[in-house]
Formats: C-alpha cells, sequence, structure tokens
C-alpha cells in the first residue's frame, strides 16, 4: 500500500488477517504499514528532540507479533485504534519538567487523550501517556521521569523471563519487589531524589533468583 493508503479500513483489514494468525503473506502485507509507522515515529522524535532539547528523547515501533497477541486479547479493537504501533519516549529528570513537558505538547500536538499514571500505577508502572494525532495517525508519546524509566527498565527486565508481570501477574515474589520498587520510585520523585542504586539492585536480585531457580 502507498502512503495515502493507509485508510482506517485498510488498516483494520489488516489487523482482522493478524489477528487469525500471522504467515508469511500476513508478513508481507504488515511490512509497507511498518515502515511507515517507522518514518513517522522518526520524524516525530526529531521534533519531539528539537522541542525539548534538554530531554532524552527515543522512539520505537511495536513487532507484528506483540500486534498480533494485542488484537488476539482484545477482540473488540481494531487496528487503527490501538495507539502504541508507533511511539516515541521522553524522559526528563523529576515531576516538575515532566508536567511542564505534557503541558507543552498538549499546545503543540492534536492530542486526543491524556492518561496520566503517574499516581496510580498499573502493575506499577507510571508514565504520561498522550495519544496524538500525528499526520493523520494515533501515535503515543510516553513522558516518563528518569526514576518512572529505571523502574521501567527492571521491569523489562522480568517481563523478558515472563511477560505476565506486564498485566499484573507473573511470580509473586517478582511482582511484590516490581510494586515495592514502584513505590520507592514514586517517593523518589516527590522529594527530589534519584531511585537508589541498591534497590534497583535488590531487586533485580529477586528477579535473578526466581527465574533461574537459585533458592533465596
Amino acid at each position: 500500500m502507498a502512503t495515502n493508503d493507509f485508510t482506517d479500513d485498510r488498516i483494520d483489514e489488516l489487523g482482522a488477517r493478524l489477528r487469525r494468525g500471522i504467515g508469511i503473506a500476513d508478513r508481507n502485507a504488515y511490512q509497507p504499514y511498518l515502515q511507515y509507522l517507522t518514518r513517522l515515529r522518526w520524524a516525530l522524535e526529531g521534533e519531539l528532540r528539537h522541542l525539548n532539547p534538554g530531554a532524552e528523547v527515543g522512539s520505537r515501533t511495536k513487532r507484528v507479533e506483540t500486534v498480533a497477541a494485542k488484537l488476539r486479547r482484545r477482540p473488540g479493537l481494531n487496528l487503527s485504534q490501538v495507539t502504541d504501533l508507533a511511539g516515541c519516549r521522553v524522559i526528563l529528570p523529576n515531576r516538575e519538567a515532566q508536567a511542564a513537558v505534557v503541558s507543552r505538547l498538549r499546545r503543540v500536538y492534536d492530542v486526543q487523550e491524556v492518561d496520566d499514571k503517574s499516581d496510580s500505577p498499573k502493575s506499577g508502572y507510571r508514565a504520561v501517556h498522550l495519544d496524538i494525532r500525528y499526520r493523520g495517525q494515533l501515535v503515543e508519546i510516553q513522558v516518563q521521569t528518569r526514576n518512572q524509566h529505571l523502574w521501567q527498565r527492571v521491569s523489562e527486565l522480568a517481563a523478558g523471563q515472563d511477560i505476565a508481570i506486564k498485566y499484573g501477574g507473573g511470580h509473586p515474589r517478582v511482582a511484590r519487589a516490581l510494586l515495592e520498587l514502584s513505590e520507592l520510585a514514586y517517593r523518589c520523585d516527590l522529594e527530589g531524589r534519584d531511585l537508589p542504586d541498591a534497590a534497583i539492585a535488590e531487586t533485580e536480585a529477586v528477579i535473578e533468583s526466581v527465574y533461574s531457580g537459585s533458592p533465596g
């Protein structure tokens, strides 16, 4: 499909194919759309770097396997409604800078929805998500403090062993350790201090112990 062929109807047709399974033909059909999303998030990443020169900015595009799994988990969701197929992340030193950047982004972009998980986390995850309409495509911008991002890196380490961790499941010891680290990160943000390296290392040690089968 050419760029101007990515209408919601065509995107939803592609999503229906991915929900049924991922064969070679389905991967090939998704590839042009993936390339289009990648170009979009590169363009948005460049704009965000210009808007926030002091921030750490990155971007990513979801793998087709992740997209298909999400569609299967949520049968009523159309692919055109998925906001995080392509996304950018902005990492800032503290909550004040986070709030200031969110305010600025709301003025600059066509924001469809704001989901602030800073005070009310999901399975320990904290961030502010902005769903924007960017060049006709729904794209997600995640705005995090550095402490929130450090927690996410540890959580992703656990999710690499057990994806259920991302959705509130997984091994109870790991889930509990991540929730405790999330609360500590929250207190550190409120107090204006960095999440201690020792707390991060302790949580990583729990993850290693559980998934390696080591005692303790």
